[in-house]
């Protein structure tokens, strides 16, 4: 049996003959040696049998009846499925017009019969594989043509600019559409220069360097080179060596990346990421960076730099009676107040929150730093006019100096911090230059920042009661309660040092829910003990006013403590009350709807308008006992205390002074007709047993109590802080 070639294997062979019988040997031996064989009896079959089974080889009988051979294969060309299949004419005829017919038909080739089947499957082989390799040429043909075209799309569509060079001369072969968008010149421009001579590229000086790289390396790149293009972008420039058209020739590639956005992109990340998003001023790290230089400077030329952290008094009650949107509007016009009050040289940052930070290189002494001081707290006292609201603020300094105080960006900051918190302490508005002695209240600080955290829980709160005075009758008709903390190594801490970290921690309110509700209880107890009912006052906080749920807060107290909500007052500060927007008011129309009432504390410190007065439901207005310390000896204060008195009246108003510490305070308050006082001459803060006791009493005798006074602080039964529990 005859082996064929696997890839004839199976192949099917369509014989066209009117006597089929005269091939049955030459079926059975192309069958025997592999091949699929179909016979067709005439022309007319012969065509339709090509059409439907589609052959790969037809081996056709000349003479037949109706249509002949040579009309056969004539139509067979003629279909364009059958067209291709390669025919072999079978004749018995010799002559060679006959065979040079057979040719002119279409046939490819012939065999005389009677033929020796060995020779018509040598042919038929022959043929067979001829075709196959035909096919094949035809499909390469195709996939070669296809990738051409693949190829010139992707190369012109290309976002990156491609220019082929030819590998040993650096010729320039071709240039993709991009190459002409990005650079602004012509294809032709380019075609047939070398890369290295032809503009922009004859700008590079390591061009034709790097091109030569490519002989013992595959890649190279010359980044970010600013290529002198029709819309100046920056470039990167990356040649690849090892890359061949699609002729098979080996060329280098010179690539062109327009990279102008990603680097615009990188400096905006960077300057995010080295400013505040804010202000624009510089953050924390370009501060010290460019304070590092500026130290570095100064050592060089033997001079002092000046480092100032400025922080605002009061910002976060703005924060928290207009929203952060106008405490961010408030900063971004700070930082514009501050740039305009230093030099070019000076440096300005902001840390975070409302705390800012200046540089000053090249002092020379003290007062050059003080004069920019005052300049910054002189900026500041002007109103700022944000949304409609009209804005007070004040900054406190502190004012570190190199080399005094530090030698690097970390310490100075630090000394300026620690005595900003110092300048804070003593008066709000002003500057305090670091010493050494700081440092003790700053490990202070620290310590008593870490020991609030835990004083709720270990009990160390305590509330004293200061009662308050009629002055028609002498009788104690309500007390104010005041927040104590007795630290178990320090002994009583002053609220004017622990109440201002209760809120910078965010405790404040919880404490003061803790107040709240424990001067309700104690308001009770005292009334099963017996004693007469009087009004208990307790301070609210701005954090528990507007962030608080404070309605919800005095209701639950009410429910707890089972008070009779007329005895309960909320004492309010001027300064928590910035204005009359709808969610102050709202606020307050709810406690009044649970029955409590409202009084209106440290009056006249900080309010912009009196008339904002009316639309308050106010019950009494308190005032400040700063006015009082300079009656009867300032005609000012007198004049400050008489119109408040007169305005509380005029507006139903019940008014109650603070600070009342002489005989004379009193007699100048009963002429005005001022209904209560609250003060030293009666009495200080004392703990609810003897507070119970004065209550008892109903008319308290003048009480001065030395040892209470100095157990708790000095002067700190009304002692304040903005709004804070005290």
């Amino acid at each position: 049996m005859n082996r064929l070639s696997s890839h004839l294997h199976g192949r099917t062979i369509l014989i066209v003959d009117d006597i089929p019988a005269n091939l049955a040997v030459a079926v059975d031996y192309l069958e025997d040696s592999g091949f699929n064989v179909m016979v067709a009896q005439d022309g007319e079959e012969g065509v339709e049998r090509a059409q439907l089974v589609r052959p790969d080889l037809i081996l056709l009988d000349v003479m037949m009846p109706g249509i002949d051979g040579f009309e056969t294969c004539r139509r067979l060309k003629k279909i364009e499925s059958t067209r291709d299949i390669p025919v072999i004419f079978m004749t018995a005829l010799a002559d060679t017009k006959d065979k040079v017919a057979a040719f002119a038909a279409g046939g490819v080739d012939y065999v005389t019969k009677p033929f020796q089947v060995e020779e018509l499957l040598a042919r038929i082989t022959t043929h067979l594989t001829l075709r196959a390799a035909q096919k094949q040429l035809v499909t390469q043909n195709a996939q070669l043509h296809t990738s051409e075209v693949r190829y010139r799309r992707l190369f012109e569509t290309a976002k990156d600019g491609i220019l082929l060079l030819d590998f040993e001369t650096g010729r320039i072969t071709d240039v993709n559409a991009s190459v002409v968008d990005m650079l602004g010149y012509s294809r032709n421009h380019f075609l047939n220069q070398t890369l290295w001579e032809v503009a922009p590229f004859k700008d590079i000086p390591a061009c034709r360097i790097t091109f030569n790289e490519l002989k013992t390396r595959e890649h190279v790149s010359l980044e970010h080179w600013p290529l002198a293009a029709h819309d100046h972008s920056l470039v990167d420039v990356e040649f690849i060596g090892n890359v061949y058209n699609v002729d098979g020739a080996r060329v280098a590639q010179c690539n062109i990346r327009d990279i102008t956005s990603r680097i615009q992109d990188q400096a905006r990340i960077r300057y995010m990421a080295l400013h505040d998003t804010l202000t624009g001023l510089p953050n924390r790290i370009l501060l010290q960076d460019r304070l590092s230089q500026a130290i570095t400077l100064a050592c060089r030329n033997k001079e002092r730099v000046a480092v100032l952290m400025l922080d605002l008094d009061h910002f976060k009650h703005i924060n928290d009676s207009l929203g952060h949107h106008i405490g961010d509007s408030l900063l971004e016009a700070v930082s514009m107040r501050l740039r305009a009050c230093l030099r070019d040289s000076d440096i300005v940052a902001r840390l975070g929150g409302d705390e800012f930070v200046i540089a000053l290189p090249e002092v020379a002494t003290n007062q050059d730093s003080e004069e920019v001081v005052q300049k910054v707290l002189t900026s500041l006292l002007d109103p700022f006019e944000i949304d409609g609201h009209k804005l007070q603020i004040s900054g406190s300094i502190g004012i570190a100096q190199y080399p005094l105080d530090g030698e690097n960006p970390g310490v100075l900051l630090r000394a300026a911090d620690t005595a900003m918190y110092a300048a804070k302490a003593k008066v709000r508005g002003s500057y305090k230059f670091f010493t050494p002695e700081l440092n003790l209240a700053t490990q202070r600080r620290l310590m008593l920042v870490n020991d609030l955290h835990h004083a709720s829980a270990r009990g160390e709160f305590l509330l004293y009661y200061q009662p308050q005075i009629s002055t028609k009758t002498s009788v104690i008709t309500g007390v104010e309660a005041l927040l104590r903390w007795k630290h178990p190594h320090l002994g009583f801490i002053s609220p004017i040092e622990f109440i201002p970290l209760l809120e910078e921690l965010g405790l404040i309110i919880e404490v003061g829910r803790w107040v709240l509700k424990t001067a309700c209880l104690q308001s009770v107890a005292w009334k099963n003990e017996g004693l007469p009912q009087v009004r208990m006052a307790a301070n609210v906080s701005a954090q528990q006013f507007y962030r608080g749920d404070l309605a919800r807060t005095v209701e639950e107290v009410l429910r707890e403590s089972q008070i009779d909500p007329k005895w309960l007052e909320l004492e309010l500060t001027e300064t928590l009350t910035l204005d009359d927007s709808d969610t102050t008011i709202n606020i307050m129309l709810k406690l009044k709807q649970l029955g409590v009432s409202l009084s209106l504390d440290d009056f006249g410190t900080g309010w912009s308008s009196l008339s904002y007065l009316r639309r308050f439901p106010l019950d009494r207005i308190k005032i400040d006992r700063s006015f009082m310390r300079d009656i009867p000896s300032q005609p000012a204060a007198e004049a400050v205390v008489t119109s408040i008195i007169d305005l509380a009246r005029n507006l139903g108003l019940t008014c109650i002074a603070e600070g009342v510490e002489t005989t004379e305070q009193l007699d100048y308050l009963e002429i005005k007709k001022c209904a209560e006082i609250q003060g030293f001459l009666y009495s200080p803060a004392l703990p609810a047993s003897d507070c119970g006791e004065l209550i008892r009493l109903g008319k308290p005798a003048f009480i001065i109590v030395p040892d209470v006074i100095a157990d708790v602080g000095s002067g700190d039964n009304l002692l304040r802080i903005n709004g804070s529990i005290s």
